[in-house]
């Protein structure tokens, strides 16, 4: 007996010692990050361009080589910015189950590259629309968002050697992009789950988007469904300002907001943002639904068994009399009926 346990605590300090080994062994920073190689306008007036990775890695998988990136201001108050591997398809929510612009294909932007529209390559370009400002730079690629109407960046993918988190990483089974974000911003969102303090959005947090079919009664569960989207609020000379970003992405994720900076990280897909704009809240939501669908009001006949319910417990306290009860049953079986007869 004594040897099986000198021999089973041997094999735990030998599992411990190697998994702390992994640990010292994985940079906190993976990568240096991408460059642009080329970038042209197609005639819908949308920015495609190609990317190459800087110094290839092997951590979490090799690199993907070369990426493809998308940019189009679709509506006055929403832009785009989609980001996949320029040589395979990569898997993405089916446009038949939510209808939306399908980028060009890869041996459409690369045959585009010699034309006239091409752009020359600069430190740094801007895309402007309506309301947002797509600005980037080439080497290392990086992007940042910008509205007119304020001056805010509500996204920058910037980084440096004094911030803790990577430049893009995409892998085939890991993504990792990070955005600047200012300390004042209050942050809301990145469903579904049961965090102890609600949709607020709290420094040093992880918030995991991986979906569990179980009950809300647990805290700091992940839920039915995801939406990793959040929406900034800001105060702008005193005036309050709202914006929303979402990654389209259905894989699992972590997403790491440290106070001035927020980390996704995806274990497949594709980088697909859309940006919404305000300014109000209530502005938000509605080019955010206009996008994914409105909410669909309730039928009248699928109330019944909600009414029944509640007529069941307005009946309890009546329970031991008799007039009273037969009264309340009345009411809610004659409501009941007008409801389901409309």
């Amino acid at each position: 007996m004594l040897a099986y346990n000198s021999s089973f605590f041997l094999v735990v300090l030998l599992l411990c010692i190697t998994t702390i080994h992994f640990a010292a062994s994985v940079p906190s920073k993976i990568g240096k990050g991408y460059q642009l190689i080329s970038i042209h306008k197609t005639p819908d007036g949308a920015l495609v361009g190609h990317l190459q990775v800087k110094e290839k890695n092997n951590i979490y998988g090799p690199d993907i080589p070369h990426l493809q990136l998308y940019v189009k201001h679709e509506t006055e108050n929403r832009l785009r910015v989609h980001i996949t591997d320029a040589e395979k398809q990569r898997w993405e929510v089916p446009y038949n189950l939510l209808p939306r612009e399908k980028p060009p294909s890869s041996k459409q932007t690369l045959a585009s590259n010699s034309r006239k529209n091409a752009f020359s390559l600069t430190s740094a370009s801007e895309y402007v629309g309506s309301e947002f400002i797509f600005t980037y730079t080439s080497d290392p690629f990086t992007f940042s968002i910008k509205t007119k109407s304020n001056g805010q960046t509500i996204f920058d993918t910037s980084s440096d050697e004094s911030d803790n988190y990577s430049p893009m990483v995409f892998k085939d089974q890991y993504l990792e992009i990070s955005t600047k974000l200012p300390k004042d911003a209050s942050l809301y969102g990145l469903g579904e789950n049961t965090q102890p303090h609600g949709i607020k959005l709290y420094p040093n947090d992880p918030y995991t988007l991986y979906t569990n079919d179980v009950s809300a009664i647990n805290i700091n569960t992940d839920l039915y469904g995801s939406h990793p989207v959040y929406m900034d609020l800001r105060k702008i000379k005193g005036v309050p300002y709202a914006h929303g970003v979402l990654l389209f992405n259905s894989n699992g994720m972590d997403v790491f907001y440290r106070g001035d900076s927020l980390t996704y990280k995806v274990i497949g897909g594709v980088l697909d943002f859309y940006f919404f704009n305000g300014p109000t809240p209530l502005d938000v939501v509605d080019h955010y639904t206009q996008f994914i669908g409105r909410p669909a009001p309730m039928p009248y006949w699928s109330l019944g068994k909600l009414f029944q319910f509640l007529c069941w417990f307005l009946e309890v306290p009546f329970m031991f009399s008799n007039d009273s009860e037969l009264f309340v049953t009345f009411l809610c079986d004659a409501f009941m009926f007008y409801v389901i007869s409309r």
